[in-house]
Protein backbone atom coordinates (compact mmCIF):
# COMPACT_ATOMS: atom_id res chain seq x y z
CA UNK A 1 0.00 0.00 0.00
CA UNK A 2 2.99 2.26 0.88
CA UNK A 3 4.44 2.39 -2.63
CA UNK A 4 1.10 2.61 -4.12
CA UNK A 5 0.61 5.78 -2.19
CA UNK A 6 3.53 7.32 -4.18
CA UNK A 7 2.35 6.47 -8.21
CA UNK A 8 -1.13 8.22 -7.08
CA UNK A 9 1.34 11.47 -5.93
CA UNK A 10 3.43 11.30 -9.16
CA UNK A 11 -0.36 11.23 -10.89
CA UNK A 12 -1.32 14.17 -9.27
CA UNK A 13 1.88 15.99 -9.47
CA UNK A 14 2.20 15.30 -13.64
CA UNK A 15 -1.47 15.95 -14.15
CA UNK A 16 -2.37 19.47 -12.09
CA UNK A 17 -1.52 23.02 -13.87
CA UNK A 18 0.55 21.42 -16.51
CA UNK A 19 2.01 24.28 -18.95
CA UNK A 20 4.74 24.81 -20.64
CA UNK A 21 5.90 27.89 -19.33
CA UNK A 22 6.08 26.33 -15.81
CA UNK A 23 7.06 23.32 -16.37
CA UNK A 24 11.08 22.88 -16.13
CA UNK A 25 12.51 18.87 -16.63
CA UNK A 26 15.89 17.43 -17.64
CA UNK A 27 16.11 14.02 -18.54
CA UNK A 28 19.82 11.79 -18.31
CA UNK A 29 20.34 8.34 -19.70
CA UNK A 30 22.85 6.13 -18.27
CA UNK A 31 24.28 2.72 -19.44
CA UNK A 32 26.73 0.14 -17.26
CA UNK A 33 28.44 -2.92 -18.02
CA UNK A 34 30.08 -4.14 -15.13
CA UNK A 35 32.00 -7.42 -14.73
CA UNK A 36 32.35 -9.26 -11.87
CA UNK A 37 35.52 -11.56 -10.46
CA UNK A 38 35.21 -13.98 -7.81
CA UNK A 39 37.14 -13.75 -4.53
CA UNK A 40 38.29 -16.72 -2.71
CA UNK A 41 36.13 -16.29 0.67
CA UNK A 42 34.22 -19.38 1.67
CA UNK A 43 31.29 -17.98 2.70
CA UNK A 44 29.78 -17.00 -0.08
CA UNK A 45 28.60 -19.18 -3.80
CA UNK A 46 28.56 -16.66 -6.63
CA UNK A 47 30.51 -16.83 -9.39
CA UNK A 48 32.36 -14.36 -11.60
CA UNK A 49 30.00 -12.83 -13.90
CA UNK A 50 28.49 -9.23 -15.63
CA UNK A 51 25.55 -7.52 -15.17
CA UNK A 52 23.81 -4.96 -17.61
CA UNK A 53 22.32 -1.64 -16.32
CA UNK A 54 20.45 0.90 -17.93
CA UNK A 55 18.78 3.83 -16.44
CA UNK A 56 16.20 6.16 -17.55
CA UNK A 57 16.02 9.25 -14.63
CA UNK A 58 13.80 12.29 -15.04
CA UNK A 59 13.53 15.52 -12.71
CA UNK A 60 11.05 18.06 -12.88
CA UNK A 61 9.71 21.05 -11.61
CA UNK A 62 6.77 23.12 -11.32
CA UNK A 63 5.36 25.96 -9.19
CA UNK A 64 5.82 24.49 -5.76
CA UNK A 65 6.42 20.77 -6.86
CA UNK A 66 9.52 19.04 -7.46
CA UNK A 67 10.17 15.48 -8.44
CA UNK A 68 12.58 12.71 -9.55
CA UNK A 69 11.75 9.54 -10.95
CA UNK A 70 13.94 6.73 -12.29
CA UNK A 71 13.42 3.51 -14.32
CA UNK A 72 15.87 0.86 -13.54
CA UNK A 73 16.82 -2.53 -15.47
CA UNK A 74 18.84 -4.62 -14.57
CA UNK A 75 19.95 -7.67 -16.54
CA UNK A 76 22.90 -10.06 -14.97
CA UNK A 77 23.77 -13.25 -16.47
CA UNK A 78 23.09 -15.83 -13.61
CA UNK A 79 19.63 -14.38 -12.13
CA UNK A 80 17.52 -13.05 -15.09
CA UNK A 81 16.63 -9.70 -15.67
CA UNK A 82 14.47 -6.92 -13.77
CA UNK A 83 13.13 -3.44 -14.08
CA UNK A 84 11.48 -0.77 -11.82
CA UNK A 85 9.95 2.32 -11.27
CA UNK A 86 11.23 4.25 -9.13
CA UNK A 87 9.67 7.78 -7.18
CA UNK A 88 13.34 8.95 -5.96
CA UNK A 89 12.01 12.68 -4.72
CA UNK A 90 8.15 13.96 -4.91
CA UNK A 91 7.31 16.97 -2.84
CA UNK A 92 5.63 20.27 -2.56
CA UNK A 93 7.21 23.62 -1.04
CA UNK A 94 5.71 26.66 0.08
CA UNK A 95 5.18 29.33 2.90
CA UNK A 96 3.52 30.30 5.80
CA UNK A 97 4.61 33.49 7.77
CA UNK A 98 8.20 33.15 8.12
CA UNK A 99 8.34 29.35 7.95
CA UNK A 100 9.42 27.32 4.52
CA UNK A 101 6.92 24.22 4.45
CA UNK A 102 7.72 21.19 3.15
CA UNK A 103 5.91 17.66 2.86
CA UNK A 104 6.82 14.62 0.37
CA UNK A 105 9.08 12.30 -0.57
CA UNK A 106 12.64 13.97 -0.38
CA UNK A 107 16.50 13.07 0.09
CA UNK A 108 17.63 14.01 3.44
CA UNK A 109 21.57 14.34 3.20
CA UNK A 110 23.17 16.39 6.27
CA UNK A 111 26.64 14.78 5.71
CA UNK A 112 29.57 16.83 5.35
CA UNK A 113 32.12 14.38 4.34
CA UNK A 114 33.40 11.95 1.51
CA UNK A 115 33.49 8.16 2.48
CA UNK A 116 31.49 7.67 4.84
CA UNK A 117 28.41 10.10 6.98
CA UNK A 118 27.64 9.68 10.59
CA UNK A 119 24.76 11.88 10.15
CA UNK A 120 22.78 9.56 7.68
CA UNK A 121 20.03 8.99 9.94
CA UNK A 122 17.37 8.59 7.78
CA UNK A 123 18.24 6.41 5.06
CA UNK A 124 21.68 5.67 4.29
CA UNK A 125 23.12 6.12 0.83
CA UNK A 126 25.67 3.82 -0.83
CA UNK A 127 28.80 6.08 -1.54
CA UNK A 128 30.93 6.31 -4.52
CA UNK A 129 29.31 3.30 -6.09
CA UNK A 130 30.89 1.68 -9.00
CA UNK A 131 27.80 0.70 -10.63
CA UNK A 132 24.26 2.59 -11.67
CA UNK A 133 22.37 3.12 -7.81
CA UNK A 134 19.42 4.90 -7.43
CA UNK A 135 19.04 7.21 -4.25
CA UNK A 136 15.95 7.46 -2.31
CA UNK A 137 14.30 9.87 -0.01
CA UNK A 138 11.88 9.45 2.92
CA UNK A 139 8.51 10.71 3.91
CA UNK A 140 9.06 14.24 4.98
CA UNK A 141 6.34 16.80 6.41
CA UNK A 142 9.33 19.93 7.67
CA UNK A 143 8.65 23.34 9.06
CA UNK A 144 12.22 25.56 8.55
CA UNK A 145 12.83 28.94 9.57
CA UNK A 146 15.57 30.71 8.02
CA UNK A 147 18.19 33.21 9.81
CA UNK A 148 20.85 35.96 8.49
CA UNK A 149 23.35 33.08 9.46
CA UNK A 150 21.56 29.92 10.24
CA UNK A 151 18.59 27.89 9.73
CA UNK A 152 16.31 25.76 12.28
CA UNK A 153 13.93 23.10 11.12
CA UNK A 154 11.64 20.73 12.18
CA UNK A 155 10.66 17.13 10.74
CA UNK A 156 8.23 14.17 10.48
CA UNK A 157 10.29 11.33 9.05
CA UNK A 158 9.32 7.90 7.82
CA UNK A 159 11.99 6.17 5.91
CA UNK A 160 8.62 3.25 5.19
CA UNK A 161 8.67 5.51 1.68
CA UNK A 162 11.57 3.50 0.37
CA UNK A 163 10.19 1.34 -2.79
CA UNK A 164 14.02 -0.84 -2.75
CA UNK A 165 14.49 -1.78 1.44
CA UNK A 166 12.09 -4.50 1.44
CA UNK A 167 11.73 -4.49 5.14
CA UNK A 168 10.55 -2.27 8.44
CA UNK A 169 12.03 1.27 8.40
CA UNK A 170 12.31 3.70 11.28
CA UNK A 171 9.99 6.47 11.41
CA UNK A 172 10.06 9.36 14.13
CA UNK A 173 10.55 13.04 14.50
CA UNK A 174 13.42 15.04 14.11
CA UNK A 175 15.37 18.88 14.78
CA UNK A 176 18.09 20.55 12.85
CA UNK A 177 20.26 23.38 13.76
CA UNK A 178 22.28 25.38 11.39
CA UNK A 179 25.00 28.04 11.83
CA UNK A 180 27.53 29.82 10.00
CA UNK A 181 30.23 31.88 11.62
CA UNK A 182 32.62 33.22 9.64
CA UNK A 183 34.62 30.68 8.01
CA UNK A 184 33.00 27.80 9.88
CA UNK A 185 29.85 25.94 9.77
CA UNK A 186 28.11 24.11 12.63
CA UNK A 187 25.47 21.52 12.80
CA UNK A 188 23.74 19.76 15.39
CA UNK A 189 20.96 17.08 14.36
CA UNK A 190 18.47 15.14 16.63
CA UNK A 191 16.21 12.22 15.54
CA UNK A 192 13.85 9.96 17.81
CA UNK A 193 12.32 7.26 16.05
CA UNK A 194 10.72 4.14 16.67
CA UNK A 195 13.21 1.43 16.43
CA UNK A 196 16.94 2.87 17.47
CA UNK A 197 15.75 5.50 20.47
CA UNK A 198 17.86 8.67 20.29
CA UNK A 199 19.96 9.70 17.72
CA UNK A 200 22.46 12.80 17.98
CA UNK A 201 24.57 14.17 15.54
CA UNK A 202 26.56 17.25 15.02
CA UNK A 203 29.38 18.48 12.21
CA UNK A 204 31.73 21.32 11.66
CA UNK A 205 33.38 22.56 8.37
CA UNK A 206 35.95 25.31 8.14
CA UNK A 207 38.17 26.64 5.14
CA UNK A 208 41.99 27.43 6.05
CA UNK A 209 42.62 29.61 3.21
CA UNK A 210 42.05 28.65 -0.45
CA UNK A 211 43.42 25.58 -0.53
CA UNK A 212 42.08 24.18 2.68
CA UNK A 213 39.30 22.34 4.33
CA UNK A 214 38.63 20.65 8.04
CA UNK A 215 35.62 18.49 8.11
CA UNK A 216 34.03 16.47 11.00
CA UNK A 217 31.27 14.81 12.10
CA UNK A 218 29.68 12.49 15.05
CA UNK A 219 26.82 10.35 16.07
CA UNK A 220 25.55 8.61 18.79
CA UNK A 221 22.76 5.88 18.59
CA UNK A 222 20.89 4.78 21.56
CA UNK A 223 19.98 1.31 20.21
CA UNK A 224 21.45 -0.49 17.40
CA UNK A 225 21.47 -4.32 15.87
CA UNK A 226 24.46 -6.17 16.11
CA UNK A 227 25.28 -9.77 15.05
CA UNK A 228 26.28 -12.30 17.80
CA UNK A 229 30.02 -13.17 17.22
CA UNK A 230 31.61 -16.45 16.20
CA UNK A 231 31.75 -19.25 18.70
CA UNK A 232 33.44 -22.80 18.23
CA UNK A 233 32.06 -24.07 14.25
CA UNK A 234 31.22 -27.28 16.02
CA UNK A 235 28.07 -26.00 17.64
CA UNK A 236 26.79 -25.10 14.09
CA UNK A 237 24.76 -21.79 15.50
CA UNK A 238 23.54 -19.74 12.74
CA UNK A 239 23.95 -15.71 12.46
CA UNK A 240 21.78 -14.24 15.27
CA UNK A 241 21.35 -10.42 15.34
CA UNK A 242 20.75 -9.25 18.94
CA UNK A 243 19.85 -5.51 20.26
CA UNK A 244 23.03 -3.54 21.74
CA UNK A 245 22.98 0.24 23.79
CA UNK A 246 24.70 3.47 23.32
CA UNK A 247 26.93 3.10 19.66
CA UNK A 248 28.94 6.11 18.43
CA UNK A 249 31.07 7.16 15.29
CA UNK A 250 33.22 9.75 14.69
CA UNK A 251 35.01 11.19 11.85
CA UNK A 252 37.66 13.33 11.29
CA UNK A 253 38.96 14.73 7.87
CA UNK A 254 40.64 17.50 5.46
CA UNK A 255 40.74 18.47 2.40
CA UNK A 256 43.32 20.27 -0.44
CA UNK A 257 42.37 21.53 -3.55
CA UNK A 258 45.16 23.35 -6.06
CA UNK A 259 43.80 25.72 -8.57
CA UNK A 260 45.15 23.62 -11.69
CA UNK A 261 42.22 20.70 -10.92
CA UNK A 262 44.07 18.31 -8.37
CA UNK A 263 42.08 17.28 -5.03
CA UNK A 264 42.83 15.69 -1.98
CA UNK A 265 40.77 14.11 0.56
CA UNK A 266 41.69 12.56 3.91
CA UNK A 267 39.71 10.84 6.43
CA UNK A 268 39.61 8.67 9.38
CA UNK A 269 36.71 7.69 11.64
CA UNK A 270 36.12 5.30 14.34
CA UNK A 271 32.56 2.92 14.50
CA UNK A 272 31.75 1.05 17.84
CA UNK A 273 29.28 -0.76 16.61
CA UNK A 274 31.77 -2.49 14.20
CA UNK A 275 32.89 -6.25 15.22
CA UNK A 276 36.73 -6.26 16.00
CA UNK A 277 39.18 -7.47 13.88
CA UNK A 278 39.42 -11.11 15.79
CA UNK A 279 35.57 -11.75 15.37
CA UNK A 280 35.90 -11.17 11.29
CA UNK A 281 39.09 -13.59 11.38
CA UNK A 282 37.14 -16.24 13.83
CA UNK A 283 34.17 -15.97 10.85
CA UNK A 284 36.51 -16.82 8.19
CA UNK A 285 38.22 -19.46 10.18
CA UNK A 286 34.36 -21.44 10.73
CA UNK A 287 33.33 -21.04 6.82
CA UNK A 288 36.36 -22.49 5.99
CA UNK A 289 36.15 -25.07 8.39
CA UNK A 290 32.39 -25.99 7.47
CA UNK A 291 33.66 -26.50 3.49
CA UNK A 292 35.89 -28.51 4.65
CA UNK A 293 33.53 -31.08 6.16
CA UNK A 294 31.99 -31.12 3.46
CA UNK A 295 27.83 -30.20 1.50
CA UNK A 296 26.42 -30.82 4.32
CA UNK A 297 27.62 -27.91 6.44
CA UNK A 298 26.76 -25.89 3.53
CA UNK A 299 23.43 -23.62 4.76
CA UNK A 300 25.32 -23.13 7.92
CA UNK A 301 28.14 -21.70 6.02
CA UNK A 302 26.15 -19.30 3.61
CA UNK A 303 24.38 -18.25 6.62
CA UNK A 304 27.28 -16.34 7.50
CA UNK A 305 27.08 -13.91 4.50
CA UNK A 306 23.73 -12.10 6.96
CA UNK A 307 26.75 -10.81 9.02
CA UNK A 308 27.98 -8.50 5.82
CA UNK A 309 24.49 -6.76 5.92
CA UNK A 310 25.76 -5.06 9.31
CA UNK A 311 25.35 -1.12 9.82
CA UNK A 312 29.18 -1.33 11.33
CA UNK A 313 31.75 -3.30 9.61
CA UNK A 314 35.19 -2.22 10.18
CA UNK A 315 35.73 -0.11 13.86
CA UNK A 316 38.94 1.81 12.29
CA UNK A 317 39.21 3.38 8.80
CA UNK A 318 41.39 5.55 6.88
CA UNK A 319 40.86 6.68 3.28
CA UNK A 320 42.67 8.79 0.62
CA UNK A 321 41.78 10.53 -2.13
CA UNK A 322 42.78 11.62 -5.22
CA UNK A 323 41.10 13.26 -7.92
CA UNK A 324 42.03 15.73 -11.36
CA UNK A 325 39.81 17.81 -13.02
CA UNK A 326 41.08 18.85 -15.82
CA UNK A 327 39.45 19.89 -18.80
CA UNK A 328 37.97 17.25 -20.30
CA UNK A 329 39.47 14.66 -18.79
CA UNK A 330 38.70 13.74 -14.84
CA UNK A 331 40.62 10.51 -13.29
CA UNK A 332 40.08 9.52 -9.90
CA UNK A 333 41.74 7.18 -7.04
CA UNK A 334 40.37 5.81 -3.57
CA UNK A 335 42.24 3.74 -1.08
CA UNK A 336 40.23 2.42 1.62
CA UNK A 337 42.18 0.86 4.51
CA UNK A 338 41.36 -1.12 7.67
CA UNK A 339 44.37 -0.86 10.15
CA UNK A 340 42.55 -3.11 12.25
CA UNK A 341 42.52 -6.28 10.14
CA UNK A 342 44.98 -5.36 7.31
CA UNK A 343 42.04 -5.05 4.60
CA UNK A 344 41.57 -2.46 1.75
CA UNK A 345 39.41 -1.31 -1.21
CA UNK A 346 41.43 0.09 -4.17
CA UNK A 347 38.80 2.39 -6.85
CA UNK A 348 40.33 4.02 -9.79
CA UNK A 349 38.59 5.78 -12.48
CA UNK A 350 37.96 8.12 -15.15
CA UNK A 351 35.39 9.95 -17.23
CA UNK A 352 35.96 12.07 -20.48
CA UNK A 353 33.18 14.25 -21.72
CA UNK A 354 32.80 13.17 -25.01
CA UNK A 355 31.13 16.86 -25.41
CA UNK A 356 28.24 18.52 -23.55
CA UNK A 357 25.73 15.59 -23.57
CA UNK A 358 27.71 12.66 -23.64
CA UNK A 359 30.07 11.46 -20.92
CA UNK A 360 31.69 7.97 -21.15
CA UNK A 361 34.17 6.84 -18.14
CA UNK A 362 35.54 3.48 -16.69
CA UNK A 363 36.50 2.29 -13.26
CA UNK A 364 38.08 -0.73 -11.52
CA UNK A 365 37.18 -1.69 -7.96
CA UNK A 366 39.19 -3.94 -6.00
CA UNK A 367 38.43 -5.50 -2.62
CA UNK A 368 41.79 -7.31 -1.37
CA UNK A 369 44.79 -7.08 1.88
CA UNK A 370 45.01 -9.88 4.80
CA UNK A 371 43.07 -12.90 4.09
CA UNK A 372 41.07 -12.93 6.89
CA UNK A 373 40.05 -8.99 6.93
CA UNK A 374 36.18 -8.20 6.16
CA UNK A 375 37.34 -6.64 2.50
CA UNK A 376 38.79 -9.71 1.52
CA UNK A 377 35.72 -11.89 2.64
CA UNK A 378 33.50 -10.11 0.66
CA UNK A 379 32.05 -12.39 -2.56
CA UNK A 380 33.95 -10.33 -5.51
CA UNK A 381 37.77 -9.53 -5.53
CA UNK A 382 37.45 -6.71 -8.33
CA UNK A 383 34.26 -5.30 -10.32
CA UNK A 384 35.19 -3.27 -13.94
CA UNK A 385 32.81 -1.32 -14.91
CA UNK A 386 32.30 0.94 -18.65
CA UNK A 387 29.48 3.26 -18.08
CA UNK A 388 27.90 6.05 -20.78
CA UNK A 389 26.02 9.21 -19.60
CA UNK A 390 24.05 11.40 -21.65
CA UNK A 391 21.41 14.47 -21.10
CA UNK A 392 18.85 15.66 -23.12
Amino acid sequence: MRRNAYWLLLSFFSASELNAQSLTQQWELAMAVNAKSQSESAIFDIKSGYERQVKLQGAAQMSGWEGQVSVLHEADNGAGEESELIVEELFWQGGWFDWDLLAGKRRLDYGVSYAHRPLDLFLPMERNPVSLRTNEGVAVVSASRFTANGEMSLMLVDANASQLIDEALPRGIAAQWYQLEGESEWQLLGYLDDQRGLNIGASWVTTCGQSWELHSEGRYQQRYRQWLKPGSPEASVSSREGERSDGWQALLGMTWTHRTGHTVIAEYWFDSRAWHAHDWEKLSENANWYRAQGAHWDGVRYSSAAVFLSEGRNRHNLMLHWGLSNHNYNPKLDLLYSPDDGGMVLTAGFNREMNSNWTLGASIRYFGGAEQSYFAQLPSEAHVTLTANMNF
